[in-house]
């Protein structure tokens, strides 16, 4: 099998080479998002699956010449077209019932969307979500490489010269020693683009486009891995026990039944870690967790090799 990785070095593709590497037997191509200057190279090596670690600008840019040019399936991990409704938008333990042979397009979810889901899913199921809120809290990586290397240089200067002044560069303001409730662009409703994704993507996830949602995204001075204080409400009514029960239960989910995961637990693993189950008395059937995920892994490349894992099977 012929495998091509194009954003291969940032933070998601290097992650994305060790999953391959490591379930995949195939031998894999990489490419920088700026070393693409012509189709030829990926018509030559006579692809079988090509992934897309990359913003959605250098997406938009080659995806569609790809499908026109190659026979090779893509995985998209921007949201360059998640929204389109003939390209499915695929969490494997959720809906990834949906991916078929005629698909030669897939799309990865939003990291926040993934982890919130991943938790939901299972309790969905049972008790027929209807609305959920959440606030999410992001580490620095979210904003990729150079969003990294802007908190660590931070970190560096005000540990070394004891500097407490900086000039935001990937962040709309300085991060160390700080909370930024924006992640990407306020629309005219007063929502940034990060919380606008999360609920067009949970209702055509789990296809309810009846499903509500509301989140607060805020970037915080963590290195990795994305934490979510998260309330659901749900049609018929909640038992506290089988939640519990559920949550033990459910693919990729590990539970943790009297104390809650942080960042510790969750970097460097695919997992989605859940505690602190409450019933939430300020709504009717209504349950809020804590949920903690490492945003490179099943919020981004692992979710990818399992979307691929998936076609392998077809």
């Amino acid at each position: 099998m012929e495998i091509a990785i194009v954003g291969a070095t940032g933070l998601v593709g290097e992650i994305l080479i060790q999953e391959i590497e490591k379930y995949i037997p195939a031998s894999v191509h990489i490419f920088s998002s700026t070393s693409i200057h012509s189709i030829r190279p990926f018509t030559e090596l006579n692809l079988d699956v090509i992934l897309f670690a990359t913003p959605p600008s250098v997406s938009l840019t080659w995806i569609p010449l790809l499908l026109q040019k190659t026979s090779a399936y893509i995985i998209d991990g921007s949201e360059a077209f998640r929204k389109d409704p003939q390209v499915p938008l695929i969490i494997p333990e959720i809906n990834g019932h949906l991916l078929s042979q005629r698909h030669r397009l897939i799309s990865s979810p939003n990291c926040t969307t993934t982890l919130a889901l991943m938790a939901l899913y299972s309790l969905h199921a049972s008790f027929k979500l209807t609305s959920f809120s959440l606030c999410s809290y992001q580490a620095a990586s979210g904003a990729g490489r150079n969003g990294l290397q802007e908190f660590e240089k931070q970190i560096k200067d005000w540990v070394l010269e004891g500097t407490t002044s900086f000039t935001p560069q990937n962040f709309p303001k300085t991060l160390l020693f700080n909370a930024i409730p924006q992640i990407g662009k306020f629309s005219e409703n007063g929502n940034s683009s990060e919380e606008e994704k999360i609920n067009l993507e949970s209702q055509k996830i789990l296809n309810l486009p009846s499903l509500t949602t509301f989140a607060t995204c805020v970037r915080i001075p963590a290195l990795q891995c994305h934490s979510i204080a998260l309330s659901a409400t749900f049609e018929k009514t909640v038992s506290l026990q089988e939640a519990r029960t559920i949550l033990k239960q459910t693919p990729g989910v590990v539970f943790y039944e009297n104390t809650y995961p942080d960042v510790y637990n969750a970097q460097g693993n695919s997992l989605v870690h859940v505690g602190r189950l409450r019933k939430d008395p300020t709504r009717e059937n209504a349950l809020s967790m804590w949920i903690v995920g490492d945003q490179l892994r099943k919020g981004a490349a692992s979710n990818m090799r399992q979307i691929l894992s998936q076609l392998l099977t077809l």
